[in-house]
């Protein structure tokens, strides 16, 4: 249940004026693709999956547009996540940022198809990497702070 909270303040200051202020080349860390995938590395599929739909469906809610774009690139990046996390040994530093970098990569594709597919425009931009880089920096933030937490 504190994921559930947490998610929702993470999508409230996401979606804040002060966040947007803060962004780089008109891009935010999306906070939420984050807790996804670190939830996911250590919860099972079911709680997984629940957690994702919540989530992409509150950002959804927040979206003026009436899509479910952000429902399906969670829940996609939590089946992708969770692919991975049976394959690989993920508990070093290296191999899970290079997860959330391909995972945000993975994220913001799904969202450039899904658009493509409702409006036929195809539309690829130099500044995607900066929303790839925002997540990895704010992820990289986070994981020192909980080894800092347990030490």
């Amino acid at each position: 249940m504190k994921m559930y909270l947490l998610a929702l303040i993470l999508l409230i200051l996401q979606s804040s004026i002060i966040i947007k202020n803060l962004s780089v080349m008109n891009f935010t860390p999306d906070f939420l693709v984050i807790l996804i995938i670190l939830y996911t590395l250590n919860h099972n599929m079911k709680d997984s999956l629940k957690f994702s739909i919540f989530v992409g469906i509150l950002q959804d809610m927040l979206n003026p547009v009436p899509t479910a774009f952000n429902l399906i690139s969670k829940l996609l990046l939590t089946l992708a996540t969770f692919s991975v996390k049976n394959r690989f040994f993920l508990g070093d530093l290296f191999i899970r940022s290079v997860l959330i970098i391909l995972l945000s990569v993975l994220d913001i594709t799904v969202k450039i198809l899904l658009t493509f597919l409702k409006t036929g425009i195809f539309y690829i931009n130099v500044s995607f990497f900066a929303y790839v880089f925002l997540n990895f920096l704010i992820f990289y933030i986070v994981q020192i702070l909980n080894e800092n937490k347990q030490v």
